[in-house]
């Protein structure tokens, strides 16, 4: 009995034992589907960075929509319609991964797509795969072919004669007709032209030799091969022989200016030293300390088509253990300081820092991920020397007597007519911006720059009237702007502001408006983040 009892126990042991590790088993299996979900999931390298870098504008499911979409124009790419615009293939194919892998490396200039060259290569190719994944399954059905360009010829005075009218033939290449006859886009189709969306869309300006598919002659070929997806550029690969196209690519090569302005291959990654210099920084664009302190040249990238190439800007910082300046040179033709008519706009210039560690987007911040931004405008500047009103853009208009000014209306016999009074005078009641507290209707002005925060388009607000601490003064001369940004580098009591270091490294991206190509807001010139190094 004792050996029969004995071996109950024992085999009771075996069982609870064996369910024991079946459970156990059980448990690390379901704990490894969970983890292998969660990483397949949550943590797709490419998904990551395409919402840190991308989904701002194509939007999260890849058809363009996303929250500055509205503001960009072109419009971002719709990765759902399987159109792309660069390719080393056919008409109507998609592009090949390492033809996506170039355009994020180079970006597109003329556009708002940026150079991602500050990413690794297997973070470009884990993005490249992310964005053919949002592609419908039936348009990557088949692997195109690529295209060839084949070896370039060389380029003689006869093959340029006949490159140039093949431009020129109507019932050849017909260029001319979008392009223009000098090449600047101003041909007789050029205003009438639209994409496949509706949307209006002008033709490249050839003498800048800035191309959104490349400037090289083999870029320049394959874009007549290929053609443009989505734009009126058409694929020339039937119309015209390889020889005949080859001859306008030379020919195109010959219509850029020589004095352009040279633009960097990289549009991200700058590093921009503020060198210290022990003495006080004014708001002068004047000051000796700019002239041997150098700085670096950006492209700036226009958020919204508009007439001209992108330029550049160039920036250079100083500062001194306690304040921090910037001077920002552009190239601007006119002045535009008057905003007193609906067609009106200032010119203006920004610079932007992120205030969480990775940064928003570099257009306007992201939701989560504000951003301080220091904004100079000549408007601004011009009220602080006098406020600017209706009479001074017209000085012979006649001013009705309206009840605006409550120390001399009701009108009193004694007053008789007179010119209209300064806005400080004025009953707020009539002043209805003033009167509701919007700060950009402040009646007086105590610096030409506003110091601003945030989180993304449509976002952007001043911070408190009490903690307005950037100084700033531009001066506009032979055809460029010169603009000086100060402020101390400590932060003042608002989390709004950026907090700067000697020693410490941040980014910054910056912007500029052209009052007189209708730039305002969103509509404006702008740089990806770069490197802010602060001298120790």
């Amino acid at each position: 009995m004792e050996q029969e009892e004995r071996a109950k126990v024992a085999y009771k042991i075996r069982v609870r034992g064996l369910l024991v590790s079946l459970l156990v088993l059980v448990g690390l299996a379901f704990t490894a589907v969970l983890l292998l979900r969660s990483r397949s999931i949550g943590t797709d390298p490419g998904k990551e960075l395409y919402v840190q870098n991308c989904a701002a504008c194509h939007g999260d499911a890849g058809r363009g929509d996303g929250p500055a979409a509205t503001f960009l124009f072109p419009k971002p790419r719709d990765f759902t319609k399987g159109i792309y615009k660069i390719r080393t293939t056919a008409t109507g194919e998609l592009p090949t991964r390492q033809d996506l892998f170039d355009t994020l490396r180079r970006g597109i200039p003329g556009t708002a797509m940026p150079s991602f060259s500050y990413l690794t290569d297997s973070e470009r190719w884990a993005l490249v795969d992310y964005a053919i994944s949002l592609v419908p399954a039936e348009f990557r059905a088949t692997k195109p072919p690529v295209i060839s360009a084949g070896v370039e010829p060389p380029s003689t005075a006869e093959r340029l004669l006949l490159g140039r009218r093949v431009y020129e033939d109507d019932q050849k290449g017909g260029c001319a007709k979008c392009h223009g006859v000098s090449g600047r886009g101003d041909g007789p189709s050029a205003k009438t032209l639209r994409d496949e969306w509706g949307y209006p869309t002008f033709p490249a300006d050839l003498t800048s030799g800035g191309f959104k598919g490349g400037s090289s002659a083999r870029d320049v070929f394959l874009r007549l091969t290929t053609g443009m997806g989505g734009t009126p550029m058409p694929s020339y690969e039937e119309l015209l022989t390889e020889e005949e196209r080859w001859d306008v690519t030379h020919y195109v090569e010959s219509l850029v200016r020589p004095d352009r302005p040279q633009i960097p291959s990289q549009v991200s990654n700058l590093t921009l030293t503020a060198y210290r210099k022990d003495q006080p920084l004014a708001a002068n664009p004047y000051d000796p300390v700019w002239e041997k302190m150098g700085g670096v040249s950006i492209p700036l990238m226009r958020l919204w088509k508009g007439e001209g190439a992108p330029g550049l800007l160039k920036v250079s910082a100083v500062h001194n253990g306690k304040e921090i300046a910037f001077l920002l040179e552009w190239n601007d033709s006119k002045v535009d300081g008057l905003m007193l008519r609906p067609q009106d706009y200032p010119d203006a210039a920004a610079v932007m820092f992120p205030l969480t560690k990775p940064p928003g987007h570099f257009t306007m911040g992201s939701k989560g991920k504000p951003v301080n931004i220091w904004q100079w405008r000549s408007d601004r500047q011009m009220d602080l020397e006098k406020f600017q009103d209706v009479d001074d853009l017209y000085p012979g208009m006649v001013v009705d007597d309206y009840p605006l000014d409550s120390a001399y209306y009701p009108k009193r016999k004694e007053v008789g007519h007179r010119a209209l009074s300064s806005a400080s005078t004025q009953d707020a009641a009539f002043l209805t911006g003033h009167g509701a507290g919007n700060p950009m209707s402040g009646i007086k002005r105590t610096s030409a720059v506003e110091d601003l925060v945030a989180e993304g388009f449509g976002t952007l607000t001043p911070r408190p009237s009490e903690e307005q601490n950037v100084k700033g003064r531009g001066a506009w001369e032979s055809g460029s702007w010169k603009v000086v940004l100060v402020r101390s580098l400590a932060r003042g009591n608002s989390k709004g502001d950026v907090v700067l270091t000697p020693g410490d490294r941040t980014n910054v991206a910056f912007a500029v408006w052209d009052g007189g190509a209708g730039d305002r807001d969103g509509q404006k010139s702008v740089t990806y983040w770069q490197i802010l190094e602060l001298e120790k």
